[in-house]
């Protein structure tokens, strides 16, 4: 290299070269800049918190407006709020049933909050949406209209009732028997069923007048599990059909459910392990199922009959045919329908 040609890229080097303020200046500047940028953020951050804040509010306020929520009602959802993932969205107890439901049980687990005010914060936030695929959450969830059973105690036959529109303060029904009783005090459990299978909740009467009566609201739903489906004492006419001949027996049922039926025991000729199909028309629609006989019972005149591979939408048809309201009462359920759709149309 020439001295020329060195003289150059030494000059060249020596204009790079930086002081040590030039340096403290860069990274000042840089870090001001990642600063200021930083601050930025969150400012806007807790900006949009606020803003979401007080929109969730807004939300949660108007909606207390709109459904009359009373002072004890906005007490116990503020304390419901605590169990939010986030407090800040508040609207979800009045907007979002499921938050709403895993809040509440909760509050219930923790003894916060009893099932009565659950259950009429539910109505009044209009929580009652028919569950009818899946296991209900409150007595809340069953259908205006539905027919459930109420037994007082195990000794004393069920008697049908339905269930009329909810109110806050109590689950209400009117009696279909109208020698059924219900006094104010008595403990009942009710039975009901939707296509995720038969349930019950326990109950106190509040009172009762003129065929309707009035129930406290339950948070408690079980599913039947006495025995594996349930079953019902009826007093219904069957077509039995031994396997060893067409010529069909009359007998007539004790109880009917889901997995099996008890029935009467026609001339004695069944006896355990004899298959058997029986034939019956609860409604205008015959059903067909076979099974097989497991027992024999009271001096044999009792025949206990298990079903065989028996398909879900034909054990739906036993369960409507117990839940079935009466004649009279199911043709004016359906004359109400038609009119609502017409009205709709």
């Amino acid at each position: 290299m020439t001295p020329a040609a060195q003289r150059f890229w030494e000059q060249v080097a020596a204009a790079y070269q930086t002081s040590p303020l030039d340096i403290f200046i860069v990274v000042f500047s840089i870090v001001l800049l990642v600063g200021g940028l930083t601050t930025y953020a969150i400012l806007m951050s807790r900006k949009r918190q606020r803003q979401h804040r007080a929109l969730s509010r807004h939300v949660f306020d108007q909606k207390i407006a709109e459904r009359h929520v009373g002072p004890s009602g906005v007490e116990l959802l503020n304390h419901m709020s605590h169990y939010l993932r986030d407090r800040a969205q508040i609207h979800q107890l009045v907007t979002d049933e499921v938050a709403f439901n895993s809040c509440a049980a909760q509050m219930r687990e923790n003894g916060e909050a009893t099932a009565a005010s659950i259950a009429a914060l539910r109505v009044t936030l209009g929580f009652e949406s028919d569950r009818s695929e899946r296991a209900p959450r409150s007595s809340v969830n069953v259908p205006e209209g539905s027919i459930v059973l109420i037994a007082r105690n195990k000794y004393r036959k069920p008697f049908k009732a339905k269930v009329l529109a909810p109110r806050p303060e109590a689950f209400r029904v009117r009696v279909m028997d109208q020698s059924a009783r219900l006094p104010a005090g008595a403990g009942v459990d009710v039975f009901f069923h939707n296509n995720a299978g038969v349930f019950t909740f326990r109950s106190t009467v509040l009172g009762e007048g003129s065929g309707e009566a009035m129930l406290t609201h339950s948070e408690e739903i079980k599913q039947y599990q006495k025995r594996k489906y349930y079953r019902k004492r009826v007093n219904l006419s069957v077509h039995v059909y031994p396997f060893d001949t067409e010529a069909p027996l009359l007998a007539t049922f004790r109880e009917i459910g889901g997995g099996g039926a008890s029935l009467s025991n026609p001339d004695q000729h069944f006896k355990a392990g004899d298959n058997i199909e029986l034939r019956f028309a609860p409604d205008s629609e015959e059903i067909r199922v076979t099974g097989t006989v497991v027992r024999v019972s009271d001096a044999g005149r009792t025949i206990h009959v298990n079903y065989e591979h028996i398909r879900d939408a034909l054990r739906d048809r036993i369960y409507h045919a117990i839940f079935r309201p009466p004649k009279d009462e199911q043709e004016e359920m359906d004359r109400r329908r038609a009119q609502g759709e017409n009205t709709t149309e």
